[in-house]
C-alpha cells in the first residue's frame, strides 16, 4: 500500500513539474518572461523592473512593462537612426524626476532604478522624440515594421503579444467563475420562461 501511495506521490509531482516547465518559460528557456529575436527578457528581470517602477507609475501591470521592455530596443534603435537616439544618462534623469513628481524628492532621491526601469524610461523618451519629428508618422511605420519583423514569444503566463503592441493578459479559463458571481457563459444565457 505505501508503494501505491508514492507512485501516486511521484506521478502527482512529475506531472506538475511537466505543467510548470510549459509555464516557466516560452521556448525551452526556463525563467523567460519573453523571447524576442533570441534576447531573454527574464522573468526576474520583468519583476525587478516592475517593482522599481509601481511606486511612480500607477496603474501600470507586469503586462505593460513587460509591452515596452519587448519594444523599447526597436524604438530606441528607430530613434538613433532618425538622429534623436537617447542614452541611459537620460533616463535615469527622467526617471529621477518622474520619482520626485511622484512621491517627494527625499523618498524620490532613495528609490534605486536597475536595467529594466532604465529601459521603460529609454522607451519613452524614444517615443516622445519620434512623435516629435517632422515625418513622425514615417518613423512610428519604421518602428511598427521592426516589431512586426521581430521573432517575439511571450510566456503564456503572462498573455501574449498583439497586434497592437502590447502584451494582452492572458484570458481566464471558462472554468474560472468571476468574484461574486456565476461563469460568464452563465451570464449569456437566459434562464428559460415559465410556461402558462
Amino acid at each position: 500500500m505505501a508503494v501505491r501511495r508514492t507512485r501516486g506521490r511521484v506521478r502527482v509531482v512529475a506531472a506538475a513539474v511537466v505543467v510548470g516547465g510549459v509555464l516557466a518559460g516560452c521556448a525551452g528557456q526556463p525563467g523567460a518572461a519573453a523571447v524576442v529575436d533570441g534576447r531573454t527578457i527574464t522573468t526576474a528581470e520583468l519583476a525587478t523592473a516592475y517593482e522599481q517602477l509601481t511606486p511612480i507609475f500607477n496603474g501600470a501591470g507586469p503586462q505593460d512593462v513587460l509591452g515596452v521592455l519587448i519594444t523599447e530596443p526597436f524604438a530606441a534603435q528607430v530613434a538613433a537612426d532618425e538622429g534623436v537616439g537617447v542614452n541611459d544618462e537620460q533616463a535615469m534623469a527622467l526617471l529621477r524626476q518622474v520619482a520626485v513628481q511622484a512621491v517627494g524628492e527625499e523618498r524620490g532621491a532613495a528609490l534605486e532604478f536597475g536595467p529594466g526601469a532604465i529601459a521603460v524610461a529609454r522607451y519613452s523618451l524614444a517615443a516622445s522624440a519620434l512623435q516629435d519629428l517632422p515625418d513622425a508618422q514615417g518613423a512610428a511605420e519604421a518602428y511598427q515594421e521592426r516589431v512586426a519583423a521581430a521573432d517575439i514569444e511571450v510566456n503564456p503566463r503572462y498573455g501574449e503579444f498583439t497586434d497592437d503592441l502590447v502584451v494582452a493578459p492572458p484570458a481566464a479559463p471558462s472554468w474560472v467563475v468571476p468574484e461574486g458571481g456565476r461563469a460568464a457563459a452563465d451570464d449569456a444565457t437566459p434562464e428559460p420562461s415559465p410556461t402558462p
